[in-house]
């Protein structure tokens, strides 16, 4: 039901292309109706204000869902779907677990640099990058892309004589890799896998009018000199259909992890025109409240709940 195209390609095939090349793009891998029920269960215009649940978030010129396991059955049976957990115990030969998860939507503007998402984190900075294998799935949920995903094939087996810069320029890129560069006019449903030790980002876009929306999740091999790696996973538990060891243990139950939930957010890293929008979603509600608590306060407790009682609320 989820996968289409992905489940009918051998798996060999995907591991040995990305063992020689980094990555492995396959058109059409997601239904688009199955496209369409994620961005709906996901809801990325719901934006929570002292609500008691989770929440999207803004950063600059982003909005992020970073637990959809508690939100979206559709999400779950993606990352838990027979076919991922195949590829990943074909690549990563020992124990794997997913490492984090996230709903990404992008705005003109955004200027992601070549990197590799090997990142060993202290608290909430990278200081270092580590050397266990891992695969990074993103899927493109948006029906037109002009920021294309770009990889440097082949960097994956040479990137880590540059563990020392977390990020390398355009410009060093083209003058030494230029050749090596493959990118990928991504549309919705299309699904790219690659091994996280490679160089990549998205071609930055200025278009006022578009957005790219994707889904991805990284899936890590944890050796025991790393334990506490990777974000806390959020899971609805009624999502677990299958709650076999070998998918608690992938989901990380029960196993600790030290890392905050990225991107780290605060009213400060919300625009100008969101702070507007917020105001404008606050502004009625906030004066509502206010009258709500001063009469709260001048009411005796005793004809509050007359009054209730009389308009037939059990609030």
């Amino acid at each position: 039901m989820y996968l289409n195209t992905l489940n009918i390609i051998p798996t060999p095939k995907i591991i040995q292309n990305i063992r020689e090349k980094g990555y492995f793009f396959i058109e059409n891998a997601v239904d688009l109706k199955v496209a369409d029920q994620l961005l709906k269960e996901v809801n990325i215009d719901n934006i929570s204000v002292n609500k008691n649940e989770i929440g999207v978030v803004y950063s600059g010129n982003q909005k992020f869902l970073s637990n959809c396991l508690t939100r979206s059955k559709t999400a779950y049976d993606l990352i838990t779907s027979p076919k991922v957990l195949d590829i990943c115990r074909s690549y990563l030969p020992a124990i794997y677990q997913l490492i984090s998860h996230q709903f990404a939507q992008t705005r003109r503007g955004f200027n992601m640099p070549w990197h590799t998402d090997n990142n060993q984190q202290l608290d909430s900075k990278v200081f270092v990058k580590h050397q266990m294998p891992g695969l990074i799935f993103i899927i493109y949920l948006s029906e037109q892309n002009i920021s294309p995903f770009q990889y440097i094939e082949g960097s994956q087996l040479w990137s880590s004589n540059y563990d020392s810069e977390r990020y390398i320029s355009d410009a060093w890129v083209q003058k030494h890799y230029r050749k090596d560069i493959r990118t990928f006019e991504m549309k919705k449903g299309d699904l790219i896998i690659f091994d996280l030790h490679g160089f990549h980002r998205a071609r930055p876009f200025q278009d006022r009018n578009h957005v790219r929306n994707i889904f991805q999740f990284q899936v890590e091999q944890i050796n025991e000199n790393y334990l506490g790696h990777g974000e806390q996973n959020l899971v609805n538990v009624g999502f677990i259909d299958n709650p076999s060891p070998d998918i608690l243990n992938y989901l990380g139950f029960g196993i600790p992890r030290k890392y905050p939930i990225l991107a780290k957010t605060s009213i400060a890293t919300m625009s100008m025109g969101e702070l507007i929008s917020l105001y404008n979603q606050l502004f009625y509600p906030t004066l509502k409240a206010m009258i709500t608590n001063l009469g709260k306060a001048l009411i005796p407790g005793e004809w509050q709940v007359t009054l209730k009682r009389r308009l037939g609320s059990s609030k």
